[in-house]
């Protein structure tokens, strides 16, 4: 019996010695003018607050145990710093973001170190350039362009020796691509690669669905339908297809009362909506991730003469993968995509190639 008994004891000292200490301890100095405030532990992949800390003598901290690094953040006031939750004694540096004294943490400073150093590079010369009196505006552009290419291709090169990492920091990594790229095929490029811990990270699935839904909806592809329930002007049913595919070109300006990119297109929509006629061209505007009495003031305030479909939610930002507004999308007579992300000068212009000046 003691023989058995002395089995099982060793037994579980072997699987608690294979399983290791995975506690974890996170600390952070700040000003003292925190003393008192609350610091936030926030999970990525949950979207959710999962720990809390009061700040006390300039210091917050944060316990407990982890099984598998993750990526989180800490929110105090206006402040905030990401870090990998891995087990051992975790430091925050509120003033940089980041975070060390890790493994994992300490690895994700140094490609934090690399990525910030190629952004101030691209930051320095786009400045640059907007700053060259001696360019007229299209050259202007035409560099300005170039210069981002160029900056995209060596952000590519730095992430493509990180996304394949299977951990947090290749997350990270193709997190960061998830931003910079431009299109669907552009993200593609170091997804395909990437592992599987970075492409199960949360936000990387949520931009990786919003470039498919992209990808569905790109030009040349045929409109995808929404219903609102309470989106008409009498809080009654609406549907796209209510205006699109239905004889005649449609701008749909995805926006809100509360975007001020939003309110300054509308000159360039009021300029559009004067010139053509509407049996040829008509706007429709689509109220997203607003309220209704906002959407309906600022129509007022702006005195917008085009229909709107109000209370649309994100239901259209997930459709057709919008991660930003204002997003035109021109539709043509059939509900084909035939443009999208065109705004001020190009938008004035593909649609006079399209419905002559």
């Amino acid at each position: 019996m003691k023989t058995r008994f002395l089995f099982y004891s060793l037994s579980a000292l072997v699987i608690a010695s294979c399983a290791g200490d995975r506690s974890y301890t996170i600390e952070g100095e700040v000003d003292p003018s925190y003393n008192g405030q609350t610091a936030y532990l926030f999970d990525y992949q949950n979207e959710s607050v999962v720990d809390s800390a009061v700040v006390a003598n300039g210091r917050f901290s944060f316990t407990g145990s982890v099984s598998r690094d993750s990526i989180r953040r800490i929110d105090l006031g206006g402040e905030y710093a990401n870090l990998i939750l891995e087990p051992g004694r975790i430091e925050v540096y509120m003033d940089r973001h980041v975070a060390g004294g890790t493994p994992l943490n300490d690895a994700r400073m140094a490609y934090q170190a690399q990525f910030d150093t190629l952004m101030n590079e691209l930051n320095a010369r786009r400045s640059a350039i907007r700053s060259d009196s001696t360019l007229d505006p299209k050259r202007r552009q035409a560099r300005l362009d170039e210069v981002l290419d160029a900056g995209i291709a060596r952000f590519g090169e730095l992430l493509q020796g990180y996304v394949s990492r299977n951990d947090a920091v290749g997350a990270t990594a193709l997190w960061n691509w998830a931003f910079i790229a431009r299109t669907a095929d552009e993200f593609e490029q170091l997804y395909a690669p990437s592992s599987e811990y970075a492409r199960n990270f949360g936000p990387v699935k949520r931009m990786a669905a919003t470039f498919a839904a992209q990808r569905r909806t790109a030009e040349g592809r045929p409109f995808v339908d929404f219903t609102i329930p309470t989106g008409a002007s009498d809080s009654t049913a609406v549907s796209l297809s209510d205006y699109v595919g239905r004889g005649k070109y449609v701008l749909v300006d995805f926006w809100a009362s509360w975007c001020g990119p939003c309110r300054g297109e509308m000159p360039t929509l009021r300029e559009v909506w004067d010139r053509y006629d509407r049996s040829r061209l008509d706007i429709v505007g689509v109220a997203v991730s607003d309220r209704r009495d906002a959407t309906l003031q600022a129509v007022a305030d702006l005195d917008l003469p085009w229909p709107q479909i109000f209370d649309a939610g994100r239901i259209p930002l997930d459709l057709y993968g919008i991660s930003g507004i204002p997003h035109f999308i021109l539709f043509g007579p059939d509900g084909t995509i035939v443009a999208r992300s065109l705004r001020g000068e190009e938008l004035k212009e593909k649609l006079a190639e399209l419905l002559g000046k």
